[in-house]
């Protein structure tokens, strides 16, 4: 049987969970802040990037692409490590090139490694939740054929909704569409967006106040999963804790046991939603097939 690595790029938040799996390696972009570049976590983590952002309202954060050298060089040890297939998950292709620096990789390496390439048309701990469901089963044995069957599926069953306190760095750095009628109220604002299930961001709707849009955010998340007889869920923020236990609290009030995760919103992702975002994201697993 095939030996199978995953490559999972850094906006997956997969290094604030505490993973031990020899199996996933993790591609990093990088952050433009201030005058410096920083390699995503190793380099600059969550805490000390929002900590900057606070520090200083005035910062234009950015992020940039993993160089394709720096994917070539990790396949390369891949393979010598004894892997035979590697499947690389990135974030949506229509928020960030990353999927693209992974196609260029699956063309110009020239060794003996099979490389799969998957779109998660997501981004952050829902983007890694993918790669976690791809190490499951590489853990159980499974075909790549078979991994990513499951995870194309998986994809197309999944909601995600971003809280963010305004709307000026997903403006300054392009990454909101429809973005028409939220930008001349936008510090009047708390406005909830989705992430589509094709992959971008878009207007969900516009809410007044903060708790108004907490108390929304809930109603929305709660009637979806009254549809689902199965399902998980993914909590994240930038450094807004106390909102998002607030929503995680109401959530849990129906389903105590519902099965999920929290991890933060890494710096890249940060670049865009600033601080004081929350997001909550979750895989309908009602009809789940065997794998």
């Amino acid at each position: 049987m095939n030996k199978i690595a995953v490559i999972s790029t850094s906006t997956g938040s997969l290094d604030y969970l505490d993973l031990k799996n020899e199996n996933l390696k993790i591609l990093r972009l990088k952050i433009l802040v201030g005058g410096k570049e920083y390699s995503d976590f190793v380099e600059l983590t969550a805490e000390n990037f929002y900590s900057m952002l606070n520090s200083n309202k005035s910062l234009i954060p950015s992020s940039s692409l993993p160089p394709i050298g720096e994917l070539l060089q990790m396949l390369k040890e891949v393979e010598k490590e004894g892997y035979e297939e590697v499947i690389i998950m990135t974030i949506s292709s229509l928020l960030s090139g990353s999927y693209q620096v992974g196609k260029m990789g699956q063309k110009q390496y020239k060794g003996k490694l099979k490389i799969h390439v998957v779109d998660t048309l997501n981004a952050g701990p829902a983007e890694g939740y993918l790669s976690l469901e791809a190490l499951r089963l590489i853990d159980e044995g499974k075909k790549s054929k078979e991994i990513i069957y499951h995870l194309e599926n998986l994809i197309q069953k999944k909601k995600h909704f971003l809280l963010v306190d305004n709307l000026r760095l997903f403006i300054a750095n392009g990454r909101l569409s429809n973005a028409s009628g939220f930008i001349g109220k936008m510090l009047k604002i708390k406005p909830i967006l989705e992430l589509t299930i094709d992959g971008k961001i878009e207007s969900y709707e516009k809410v007044r106040t903060t708790k108004k849009s907490l108390a929304k955010i809930v109603e929305i998340v709660l009637s979806d999963l009254s549809k689902m007889k199965d399902f998980f869920i993914i909590y994240e923020t930038s450094d807004n804790l106390e909102a998002i236990e607030y929503v995680k609290k109401e959530i849990k009030k129906v389903y105590p046991n519902q099965k999920s995760f929290q991890a933060p919103i890494t710096p890249v992702i940060g670049c865009h939603t600033g601080t004081g975002a929350i997001g909550i994201a979750y895989y309908d697993l009602s009809n789940k097939q065997d794998v």
